[in-house]
């Protein structure tokens, strides 16, 4: 984030001292002193909520969209499977015997963390996100969802996604943790503006994952399955908007189709992994199962 700045004020006319009785004086430094420490107190808290709420307006993603993600047939989803071909897929990865990622017992207990590690401005990011809701969705509900384009400036730039800055989600099954560390503004041309901080815990997946520490997305699913940048290439949606793609997926021989829905399947797979199979109707469909086979998810288990 770019360094905050106050600019000096103007300079008054230089004041007839003679004519301010003393306690005025006395009275206006001590008044002037309490303005002082008050903004210091602002603009300290301010920069350490990591949330910049002020630097940009994000745009709800339409109810048809989000349902288009959420309702995908059936026959598509098993359809595609994990068949790409026009476009490889990389699936996520096990991290061995590393412990389980809870989030904090809530209602009915802790539930298996999903996060994912992203920047606006990214354009694989960007890619990833598509398969990411589409997977998330099968485990419970987003009822916020900003929409997003990469960087102009980068590479596949214009991609259309949605960001995960100030989304919501709710599920019995998963906790989702979103951190967009960037927006896509450059205001100054410097760098892209911050837009939230991760948390002690969320910087340790960071660390331990990705060590260049400068690779968006990373996706860590409860600390078991992790995907470092984007599963297919950004190139396959290039062009298109978020109702474009949206509409896309009622076709599992469109390559686009293809790639988020393969890659959807592979991180469903990977979440049931951690939710023990849960909930049988998500994690049993056959789309899921071959994505599990390809994995070899159960033989691991």
């Amino acid at each position: 984030m770019p360094p905050m700045s106050l600019d000096a004020p103007e300079q008054a006319e230089s004041p007839v001292v003679h004519t301010i009785p003393r306690r005025y004086v006395a009275l206006g430094l001590i008044v002037l002193a309490i303005i002082l420490v008050g903004a210091l107190i602002v603009i300290r808290n301010a920069d350490q909520t990591g949330d910049t709420s002020d630097t940009e307006t994000v745009t709800p993603a339409p109810t048809s969209v989000i349902a288009a993600l959420s309702q995908i047939p059936a026959a598509t989803t098993n359809g595609v499977g994990v068949t790409s071909p026009d476009n490889p897929i990389t699936p996520p990865t096990a991290t061995g015997n590393a412990s389980l990622w809870e989030s904090s017992t809530q209602g009915a207990g802790p539930r298996p963390v999903v996060f994912f590690y992203g920047a606006e401005f990214a354009p694989y990011a960007a890619a990833e996100r598509w398969p990411v809701v589409i997977a998330l969705a099968r485990f419970g509900t987003f009822t916020q969802l900003g929409l997003m384009l990469s960087s102009s400036s980068v590479a596949f730039s214009n991609t259309a996604t949605f960001t995960f800055w100030h989304a919501q989600y709710s599920s019995l099954w998963v906790d989702l943790q979103a951190d967009e560390r960037y927006s896509s503004l450059d205001p100054t041309g410097g760098g892209y503006t911050a837009l939230q901080a991760p948390t002690a815990r969320q910087s340790a997946s960071v660390a331990v994952y990705d060590t260049s520490a400068k690779t968006f997305p990373l996706l860590d699913i409860a600390n078991h399955y992790v995907l470092i940048g984007s599963s297919f290439s950004p190139t396959v949606l290039g062009g298109l908007s978020q109702s474009q793609i949206a509409d896309d997926l009622a076709y599992p021989a469109s390559p686009v189709t293809q790639a988020i829905m393969a890659s959807a399947n592979e991180i469903t797979a990977a979440i049931c992994s951690v939710t023990g199979e849960r909930p049988t109707a998500v994690c049993s469909a056959h789309g899921v199962r071959a994505a599990d086979a390809k994995m070899k998810i159960r033989q691991a288990g």
